[in-house]
């Protein structure tokens, strides 16, 4: 059979049993369209990791949050940790040249202007502005006499600020978060979402004696960032840390630690499982959905096959060899698979279009997972073809026709 017989003959076997082909061709598109939505989450999401850490998480940035201890029930917040252990800490090893407490209030009331919002309140000190590396687009940064009088003053998020006073200048204005009143000073920068995903652009930033002393009315802090002279010290000057808080907190030596102390290293191993899970298991997802999809083609091939006896018979009868039918039902479930690859393509790029635009998280179609997709579906097609086909081409002529 010549290449226009053949293409002519595939063309009027898929317009003449349409839902056949569609039954064997959504499988496919769904699969691609999975494959495509996966592998660009991932990059995506690994590159906006990556960047919001970097951000948030140098090299030269120990992280120290407080925990509960084993053994321990702790059913309310875990008060282990006091700004007094971060001074002690500053003041003993050398290497520490800044470094920032925090508190949180999360989903705070705050209100301007007749608007009230939920949001988080976070407390900071006037050395945040260097430790997280977020400044301010207007007005001006909290100072080292605000955060000694407890000033009730706030800093205001770009989306926090157009969400309370629209297009309007924020700075100098006055908002209240729950019942405190508290002066805008200053705009932060930009951010976005940090690795817990939540909006840094809808906050608010208040002395952390402000929100200690005023609106939480507590003396503990949940965590505190500390900013080293040398990225090469990090896992000593963190072991230097452990023990100057744990004879702080009077710890035995068989008791588990109060509080946890991140490295870079750690981080950097954290990155590396959550990008295992987003660059194996949801492509493998993908994955299964093509298994399906092949399972579904060579059934469906294989009931064509049983409806096609009589032409299968009639053409072998004046002629076609084993390997010509063979080709044509193989060329068939190839056909319909790289059809549907091409349109799962279509439909997963639209996806990464639209979610990229809705949930601002950075997803691309990239070459390799185009030429990935395209080479998984003809395995796909392959695979399925195989089967249906060696069972047309062994069909008995004489039995066919019968």
């Amino acid at each position: 059979m010549n290449r226009k017989l053949l293409s002519r003959s595939i063309l009027h076997t898929l317009t003449r049993s349409k839902l056949r082909c569609f039954l064997m061709s959504i499988g496919i598109v769904l699969g691609v369209a999975a494959l495509v939505v996966a592998r660009a989450m991932g990059a995506g999401a690994e590159e906006k990791m990556l960047d919001s850490i970097s951000r948030m998480f140098s090299a030269s940035s120990l992280m120290i949050s407080a925990r509960g201890m084993m053994g321990a029930s702790h059913t309310g917040p875990i008060t282990t940790l006091e700004i007094a252990d971060i001074e002690a800490l500053a003041a003993e090893i050398d290497e520490i040249i800044a470094w920032d407490p925090m508190q949180v209030i999360s989903g705070q009331d705050v209100s301007a202007q007749g608007q009230v919002r939920q949001m988080a309140v976070y407390g900071i000190s006037h050395q945040a502005e260097t430790v997280w590396n977020r400044g301010v687009t207007a007005g001006e940064f909290l100072s080292e006499e605000d955060v000694r009088s407890a000033a009730r003053v706030a800093l205001i998020g770009t989306k926090a600020a157009a969400a309370l006073f629209g297009d309007e200048d924020p700075v100098g204005r006055q908002i209240h978060a729950g019942s405190v009143p508290l002066q805008v000073i200053g705009v932060l920068e930009p951010y976005g979402i940090d690795p817990h995903g939540e909006d840094r652009d809808h906050e608010i930033q208040v002395p952390i004696t402000t929100l200690m002393r005023r609106m939480k009315k507590v003396e503990h802090i949940f965590a505190a960032k500390l900013v080293i002279d040398d990225p090469e010290q990090a896992e000593e000057t963190a072991d230097r840390v452990t023990a100057i808080l744990r004879q702080r907190h009077a710890l035995a030596k068989d008791e588990r630690n109060d509080f946890a102390v991140t490295t870079p290293a750690l981080v950097r191993e954290m990155v590396k499982r959550a990008n295992r899970v987003l660059q194996v298991f949801l492509p493998a997802a993908a994955g299964v959905a093509l298994l399906v999809a092949a399972i579904v083609i060579a059934t469906v091939m294989l009931m064509s096959v049983r409806e096609r006896i009589p032409e299968v018979g009639l053409r072998k009868a004046v002629g076609a060899t084993d390997r010509q039918i063979s080709w044509q039902f193989f060329s068939e479930a190839v056909t319909i698979t790289l059809i549907s690859a091409l349109a799962g393509l279509g439909l997963g790029l639209t996806v990464i279009t639209v979610a990229s635009r809705r949930f601002q998280i950075p997803m691309a179609l990239t070459a390799e997972t185009v030429i990935l997709s395209l080479l998984a579906a003809a395995i796909v097609g392959v695979l399925a073809g195989l089967l249906p086909a060696r069972r047309a081409a062994r069909l008995d002529p004489v039995a066919a026709l019968k």
